[in-house]
């Protein structure tokens, strides 16, 4: 089931789901039994970097968007490692 949410998330990508959509989308029988099913399989997969997890929602990133994050991770770790002296006790 992890395979097929990740192939439509990815033909989706840059879309936010809830994990009720992706739910139903992938299986009504089960999403009328429990509407929460797919929220396991989805921290799983945000767990594992599969996907990514924005507020309530899951969100198969595009190539763009993944840029951004390194180029804006890169400069949060500059300005850590070199930004401020620790101070010294006296």
């Amino acid at each position: 089931m992890e395979f097929e949410i990740l192939q439509v998330m990815r033909q989706a990508a840059g879309t936010l789901f809830s994990d009720k959509q992706i739910g139903k989308m992938m299986d009504r029988q089960e999403y009328r039994e429990s509407p929460h099913w797919a929220r396991p399989i989805l921290e799983r997969m945000v767990f594992e970097r599969l996907i990514w997890k924005e507020e309530a929602r899951f969100l198969f990133p595009t190539e763009d968007q993944e840029q951004e994050r390194r180029r804006s991770a890169g400069k949060q770790n500059a300005a850590q490692a070199g930004g401020s002296k620790p101070e010294q006790p006296t």
